[in-house]
């Protein structure tokens, strides 16, 4: 089958108009898998707002709302993978390491389908799951715009895009119009057109709120309803019905005692490309000077020859040393002392490495001290996880006197004596 020119595409998808907008949407939609339809669609509405859709052979790729795409996906993972270390901030380090610069990354129209790809390529998830999300988008993003076209004029455009590889994944355009346009017709037939989805619920009359409803209902409101989270976004973080759970705010809606509001989308990362210090580093004197930086370091490892070499290494470059076996001793360890530099191991028993990373970074007192993660597993996905909970760098096990060395004058410096 031939496959139209972007023009004669646009041209012919401006053509396709009916009479009924929501069959309008759907046929062009239509158009796009029958031509098997490589590229990118884009759809406008009067209001500013844009979705784009990625198409292979008139399968869809990917789809993205371009006002929110950050909080798109954030949900989107929430929702299907629920682990709480996979978020943006992952997302953006696995798509920097396919890309040449974190820069590259954010030119890309959709980085978060490229850093799911990545995580699924090291098994961080499942292809059920990248499915599972790439269709949740698909049907949010026609559902949208079958919800826009009952009030909106919808503009309409394509751009032909040729691939390196065949996509690992690929939805058939068909099959997700039918879903779609099923959800909003059972939307709409209960009273629901006029609200989207993509809506902050806000409360603006809390007293009328509490004389409309019983105490419990009341508290209830007031802890979901918090003017943060989008009805999508707050339907996944209480596990209800997207349906329902708009259904049960409507009389509220309806009254002004709850409005609708617009929320900005979520920053996106701005992790640094490079497993970076986190203080500058520090240009060695020269050989006559003398520096007493009497600097404190603390090792954070359950094993006592690790902890045994970091002693021996450590204090023979000067500076103090404080070894931590416990990891659920880390915390008031380090509050107490303070230190200059912290070694961390990855793997330990109860407690991991990634969970005391995290904590010392949301700690004021403590968040500002380069972490060096030490770890048996060299892998992409450790160094990626390591970086997006704070660490300064990775250090591979069995340690060596070099790389610990180096780590040591990079952050701290090292003592020389005259």
């Amino acid at each position: 089958m031939t496959i139209p020119s972007s023009l004669a595409m646009n041209n012919d998808l401006q053509y396709l108009t009916a009479v009924d907008p929501q069959r309008n949407i759907i046929s062009k939609f239509q158009y796009l898998s029958w031509g098997e339809f490589t590229g990118s669609a884009i759809v406008m509405v009067e209001s500013g707002q844009a979705w784009e859709m990625l198409f292979y052979q008139g399968k869809i790729v990917w789809s993205l709302d371009r006002h929110r795409p950050n909080r798109q996906w954030q949900k989107l993972l929430r929702t299907h993978v629920g682990q709480e270390h996979i978020g943006l901030e992952l997302l953006f380090q696995a798509a920097k390491h396919v890309r040449s610069s974190g820069d590259e990354v954010r030119q890309d129209p959709c980085w978060q389908y490229q850093g799911a790809i990545a995580l699924l390529s090291l098994a961080e998830i499942t292809a059920s799951q990248l499915t599972n999300i790439l269709t949740t988008a698909a049907l949010e993003t026609i559902f949208d715009l079958l919800q826009y076209s009952q009030s909106e004029k919808l503009t309409f455009r394509s751009q032909p895009q040729a691939f390196a590889n065949r996509p690992l994944i690929l939805l058939r355009t068909e099959d997700m119009l039918d879903r779609a346009e099923a959800m909003w017709q059972e939307w709409d037939s209960q009273g629901l057109g006029n609200i989207s989805p993509n809506k902050t619920p806000a409360i603006v009359h809390p007293v009328q709120l509490y004389r409309q409803t019983t105490p419990i209902i009341y508290q209830n409101l007031i802890q979901v309803i918090t003017g943060k989270q989008t009805l999508r976004e707050i339907a996944v973080a209480i596990n209800e019905d997207l349906l329902l759970l708009t259904r049960s705010l409507t009389r509220y809606i309806q009254t002004g005692i709850i409005e609708s509001i617009d929320l900005p989308d979520l920053p996106s990362p701005i992790i640094e490309t490079k497993f970076a210090p986190a203080l500058p580093a520090i240009v060695s004197p020269p050989a006559s000077a003398t520096i007493l930086p009497n600097k404190l370091v603390m090792c954070i490892d359950d094993s006592p020859q690790v902890c045994k070499l970091m002693r021996a290494i450590v204090t023979e470059a000067g500076h103090r040393f404080i070894s931590i076996q416990d990891p659920t001793q880390a915390l008031p360890r380090l509050l107490e002392n303070n230190p200059d530099l912290i070694f961390l191991d990855l793997i330990m028993p109860k407690v991991n490495g990634y969970e005391i990373c995290s904590q010392i970074k949301r700690i004021s007192t403590l968040a500002h001290i380069p972490i060096v993660i030490l770890t048996g597993k060299d892998g992409l996905l450790d160094r990626v996880r390591s970086q997006a909970n704070g660490a300064s760098e990775f250090i591979s096990k069995p340690i060596t006197r070099h790389a610990i060395n180096t780590s040591l004058t990079k952050y701290i410096g090292t003592l020389v004596r005259g």
